[in-house]
């Protein structure tokens, strides 16, 4: 949650130009009041400017040739941190002692070299935290990268001040005392996890950065390894709707309980995308949508992500199709809504909880809501989590609750009315946009996809977006316009975790695209499905897969509660270990002088 974009190098030239300057005029005060203004360029470039801009090049092959990761952006950008840190003690040292000399009436005297010695003392301390957490987890080969900014900056002040071994020595004490602190911080940084996981948390940090910089595979095998050891066999359920088309292509609609987390591609995560590419020999499209499942049942690596798959196909295969269906048959039971369609006497049912927030349906109520539709007379039946209601904070919902205890009732009364409704013979299209954003925008690569029925003259939709849930309200002005396309509708998203990599996590549709303009997209791929409508046969199969490693009970919540831990610690711990070697420094000052 506190993940950010560094800013593109260009962006940081002026602010380090003018941190530098405000270096320069530090170093001459109170002389920069006459003027001295040839005095404050040399020292903001060669002690300020030049050892900023050499890092921010040098940092990045430098970390990579001793086994990190380093990008140019983010060099720069830890350069002008390290800028903000010098500049500040300079500052509070030259604040501190005009107010002492106005005070007491003594003259304005101030120890250049030890200001910018511990300046550029805690700016090792920082580079070296920073680096081990997102470049190299080994303190020695993070050290090279960390010291080339502070030694720049030293050698810069060298060229106005004249130094002897013994200021060396000193420098070399001082940067001693706060790489140990930093050393610490790190050190107390990684225990959470490596209590409850046994992993070391920084390694695990710097992988996850790699993966989300990357938006790629990078980082993902050592993730899922970590993932892959915490894992625990489950039996997992996997529910389709197959659609053939007279033409003889087929289409597929999967609802597997697992959990498309955690985040990026790794394990579970950009599961319709991963999905849909293992069955493109089989079915085209393929539509993936929410299972009763939640972060627990996250696969635990991409080859589990494949076990699915497998089956997904086995089943599609096995699937008996036929020609007769019913229309959508909707029922709202208190603070759950219910649609209901048969194909032949199976039941695809999909559950929401809108306008009312919340997250995941678990597995257990997915499994009691089949078996109520199995003992209203369904043959077979799958369920699906529409997950299309979501604020800030909402929580689970979970077996036994009222809402739970809502869905299960509205479950087999949908069903019983469905299986009593008329048949008639199916008409299906399909249609989808795939280019409306990125996931920064938090818009998975499945874009918006639709799946229309029509029943004895009456067209149903269901409006799958590839997204991590929904706002409140969003919803409910989709199935306001698509009242004059289709006669019922329902929208769903796929809980994609590809998606959160914004600041928070949080990025459901109606917060990265402007909630009118998926309302027109959302009239429009509805519009293209309608169009495409032809004469189908349909059918329902289920099955399982065995021994699928999964997050497992609790796992999730254990993680958070490491990665909270971690977070919690981080700022009291940075203060007393950076405090403890700014105090130790300034003492071991004194006693060397």
């Amino acid at each position: 949650s506190r993940l950010f974009w560094a800013p593109a190098p260009r962006r940081m030239i002026i602010p380090t130009i003018a941190l530098s300057i405000l270096g320069g005029f530090l170093l001459v005060y109170p002389r920069m009041l006459a003027g001295s203004w040839l005095d404050l360029l040399y020292r903001a470039v060669f002690v300020f400017a030049f050892p900023a801009f050499v890092s921010t090049v040098v940092t990045k092959p430098l970390a990579e040739a001793l086994g990190g990761r380093m990008y140019l952006r983010r060099s720069a950008l830890l350069a002008f941190i390290g800028l903000i840190v010098v500049n500040a003690i300079l500052l509070v040292a030259t604040v501190g002692l005009t107010i002492y000399s106005v005070s007491t009436g003594l003259q304005y005297r101030f120890s250049v070299p030890r200001a910018v010695l511990l300046g550029y003392a805690a700016v090792l301390w920082t580079r070296a935290v920073i680096l081990e957490a997102t470049s190299q987890s080994s303190h020695l080969r993070s050290l090279p990268a960390a010291l080339v900014q502070p030694i720049l900056g030293l050698l810069g002040l060298a060229v106005f001040v004249p130094t002897t071994f013994a200021d060396w020595a000193t420098a070399v004490i001082v940067f001693g005392i706060f790489l140990a602190t930093a050393i610490g911080f790190t050190e107390i940084a990684k225990r959470p996890l490596q209590k409850a996981f046994g992993f070391d948390g920084l390694r695990l940090m710097r992988f996850v950065l790699d993966h989300l910089t990357e938006q790629g595979d990078e980082g993902r095998e050592e993730i899922e390894a970590f993932f892959t050891k915490i894992a625990v066999p489950a039996r997992v359920r996997v529910g389709v709707l197959s659609i053939h088309f007279r033409g003889g292509r087929r289409g597929a609609l999967l609802a597997p309980m697992v959990h498309p987390g955690p985040l990026g591609r790794i394990c579970g995560s950009d599961l319709p995308a991963k999905l849909h590419a293992r069955l493109s020999g089989t079915a085209d499209p393929v539509i993936v949508v929410h299972g009763p499942t939640t972060h627990d049942e996250n696969p635990a690596n991409t080859n589990e992500v494949n076990r699915v798959a497998d089956l997904a196909k086995e089943l599609l295969l096995q699937a008996r199709h036929g020609p007769l269906a019913s229309s959508l048959v909707r029922v709202a039971e208190r603070r759950a809504n219910v649609c209901v369609q048969m194909f032949g006497e199976a039941a695809l049912i999909v559950a929401s909880l809108a306008p009312n927030p919340t997250d995941d349906i678990e597995s257990a109520i997915g499994f009691a809501a089949t078996q109520e539709a199995r003992l209203a007379g369904a043959e077979e039946a799958v369920f699906v989590d529409a997950h299309n209601c979501l604020e800030v904070g909402s929580g689970l919902t979970h077996f036994g609750s009222e809402a739970a205890h809502d869905i299960i009732t509205a479950t087999r009364k949908a069903v019983e009315r469905a299986r009593a409704a008329p048949r008639g013979s199916l008409k299906a299209g399909v249609a989808s946009r795939t280019n409306v954003g990125t996931p920064r925008n938090g818009i998975g690569s499945e874009g918006i996809q639709a799946l229309v029925f029509e029943v004895e003259g009456r067209k149903n939709a269901y409006l799958v977006f590839d997204w991590n849930n929904m706002v409140p309200g969003l919803r409910e002005k989709i199935l306001a316009r698509l009242q004059g396309t289709v006669d019922d509708a329902e929208v769903l998203t796929t809980d994609n975790h590809s998606v959160n990599i914004t600041l928070g996590g949080f990025n459901p549709v109606g917060v990265g695209v402007d909630p009118a303009v998926l309302v027109d997209l959302s009239e429009a791929v509805v519009r293209d499905a309608v169009a495409g409508l032809e004469p189908a046969d349909a059918g329902i199969a289920s099955g399982h897969v065995d021994n699928l490693l999964i997050f497992g009970p609790e796992s999730a919540a254990r993680l958070t509660t490491s990665v909270n831990s971690t977070v919690a610690i981080l700022r009291p711990a940075s203060a007393v270990t950076f405090l403890l070697a700014l105090t130790a420094s300034v003492l071991s000052l004194f006693l060397i002088d």
